[in-house]
C-alpha cells in the first residue's frame, strides 16, 4: 500500500484556509446527487459495506466502534488524488440543515491515501480503499449521510456519492412477516412490526416519526409514511392493511467468473478479442410462468473473487460480459434493464437491455470485474421512478428476502432526523 505522507503533513494546514466550516453539507453541492452514484466513466466496481462482512448493508451504530469500507477502481489506472468528505442528510436524502461542524470531529474532508495498483491484469486500474470513521474524521449525529469522493481537493469535482447510515439503538423494533391477503397472496409479502418506545419517550410519534421499510435494500420501492394503528403505553402497532406489502419476487439468477480457465456457473464460453476479455453468458428464460423452487442465493449482491491469482483486489481481469434474454416481441410503454446490487439497485444506462430483431432477444453487453454475480431483469415504465422485475422473472410470496426497518425521530427544537432504531431481518419467517 502505498501511503501520501507528504499530503497528511500539509493537509492539516490546507484544511484551516477558506473551506473551514462548511455548512449546510459542504459548499460546491449543487451537483450532487444524494444516492448511489458515479460521476465518471472511469469510476468503476464501487462497493461499501461494513468492515467485518462483505454482504452487510452500510449501517453502523453510533458510538459501537463499528467502521464501514468503501472500494472502487479507476480505470485509468493511474495515481490522482482523491479527497472525501460526508454530508449528513434528512430522512428523505435532503441535505439537513446544519452545520458540517455540528457532526463531525477532526477534518472537515482529507484525503484518500490508500491505493494500490492493478498488477498483471490486461485492464489497467488502480483500486482506492477508505475505511471509516477514523483517526482523522470522526461522526458524531447519528442519521443518513452521504460520503463524497473528489478530485484534486476541489469539491465540484465529485467522483462519486454513496449513501450511509448511523443509527442510535434507543427504541427495539418486532418484525413479522407475514402472507399477504386477497388476490395478492401468492405473490405479495406484508410486512407489519411493533415499536417498544419504553426506553426512549416520543412525544408525538404521529408527526415526529417517520418509518422506512427496504427490500433487499432497494429505496426505489422503498415503503415509508406508515402511521401506528395502535398506541399502547410503550408499544406502537405497526398492522397495517394496505400499503406495507412487496412483491415476494424470484429467486435471483446468478453466473461465475471467479475464473477465466474453465467455462463456470451459467457461462456458454469466451468470446475471442485480442483487445480484452469477453464471455458469453448462457441464454436466460422469462420465469413468469415457472413454478417456484428454493434456490439458495445471494440476495441480488455480488462477490469480487478471482481463482486465477492471489489478490481478488488487484489481481481480478475486467470483463466484457454478454446477456441474452431471448422474447418474441419488444415489451411496450418502457425499458428493460439488468438489475441488482451491480446496479446500485438502478436502472441504469449502461445496463439497459437492446432489442435484436435478427436475434429475436434483448442483449446487453457489460464491462464487469471477476467475481460472482447475482441479478435480474426489471423493466422500468415510462414516467416510472419504481423498478418491477416481476415482469420478466414473476412473483412469489415464497421467495426469502432481507428487510430493513429504520426508524427516525425529529422533536421540537431538533435540527435533523435522528435515526433512533433500525433492524434487520430475512422473511418469510
Amino acid at each position: 500500500m502505498r501511503k501520501g505522507k507528504l499530503f497528511k503533513i500539509i493537509l492539516p494546514l490546507l484544511l484551516w484556509l477558506p473551506f473551514v466550516g462548511l455548512a449546510k453539507g459542504g459548499d460546491g453541492d449543487k451537483d450532487v446527487v444524494y444516492t448511489d452514484h458515479v460521476y465518471r466513466d472511469n469510476i468503476k466496481t464501487v462497493q461499501l459495506h461494513q468492515t467485518s462482512w462483505m454482504f452487510s448493508p452500510p449501517v453502523i451504530q453510533l458510538g459501537a466502534h463499528q467502521k464501514l469500507q468503501l472500494d472502487f477502481d479507476d480505470l485509468d489506472g493511474d495515481y490522482k488524488s482523491y479527497y472525501y468528505t460526508f454530508i449528513h442528510c434528512d430522512a428523505n436524502w435532503q441535505a439537513s440543515d446544519i452545520n458540517s461542524m455540528d457532526y463531525m470531529r477532526g477534518f472537515d474532508q482529507d484525503f484518500l491515501n490508500t491505493y494500490d495498483y492493478a498488477f498483471n491484469t490486461s485492464q489497467k486500474y488502480t483500486h482506492y480503499t477508505l475505511i471509516f470513521p477514523n483517526k482523522d474524521i470522526q461522526l458524531l449525529l447519528s442519521g443518513n449521510y452521504i460520503v463524497k469522493i473528489y478530485l484534486d481537493n476541489h469539491p465540484d469535482s465529485v467522483v462519486l456519492t454513496k449513501r450511509f447510515m448511523i443509527y442510535e439503538d434507543l427504541v427495539t423494533i418486532h418484525p413479522r412477516e407475514k402472507e399477504a391477503i386477497g388476490e395478492d397472496m401468492y405473490t405479495k409479502q406484508e410486512i407489519n412490526f411493533s415499536i417498544n418506545t419504553s426506553r426512549y419517550h416520543i412525544l408525538d410519534p404521529f408527526h415526529a416519526m417517520q418509518v422506512f421499510i427496504s427490500q433487499d435494500w432497494r429505496w426505489d420501492n422503498a415503503i415509508n409514511n406508515l402511521q401506528p394503528q395502535f398506541v399502547q403505553d410503550t408499544a406502537l402497532q405497526y398492522f397495517q392493511d394496505d400499503g406495507n406489502s412487496f412483491d415476494g419476487g424470484n429467486y435471483f439468477r446468478s453466473f461465475d467468473m471467479t475464473s477465466l480457465r474453465y467455462n463456470t456457473e451459467h457461462i456458454e464460453g469466451m468470446i475471442p478479442n485480442p483487445t480484452g476479455e469477453e464471455l458469453q453468458l448462457k441464454k436466460d428464460l422469462p420465469r413468469t410462468t415457472e413454478p417456484y423452487f428454493t434456490y439458495q442465493d445471494i440476495q441480488g449482491q455480488y462477490k469480487i473473487m478471482t481463482k486465477d491469482a492471489d489478490s481478488s483486489t488487484i489481481n481480478s481481469e475486467y470483463v466484457w460480459v454478454h446477456f441474452f434474454l431471448p422474447m418474441d416481441s419488444t415489451l411496450k410503454g418502457g425499458k428493460l434493464y439488468i438489475f441488482g446490487q451491480l446496479t446500485d439497485w438502478q436502472c441504469k444506462p449502461e445496463f439497459e437491455m437492446r432489442y435484436d430483431d435478427v436475434l429475436a432477444a434483448y442483449t446487453a453487453k457489460v464491462y464487469l470485474k471477476q467475481g460472482y454475480y447475482d441479478y435480474e431483469y426489471a423493466f422500468l415504465k415510462n414516467g416510472s421512478t419504481v423498478a418491477d422485475a416481476t415482469v420478466i422473472e414473476g412473483s412469489h410470496m415464497e421467495q426469502a428476502n432481507n428487510y430493513y426497518i429504520l426508524v427516525y425521530n425529529r422533536e421540537t427544537g431538533l435540527y435533523y432526523d435522528r435515526l433512533i432504531g433500525y433492524v434487520a431481518f430475512h422473511g418469510p419467517q
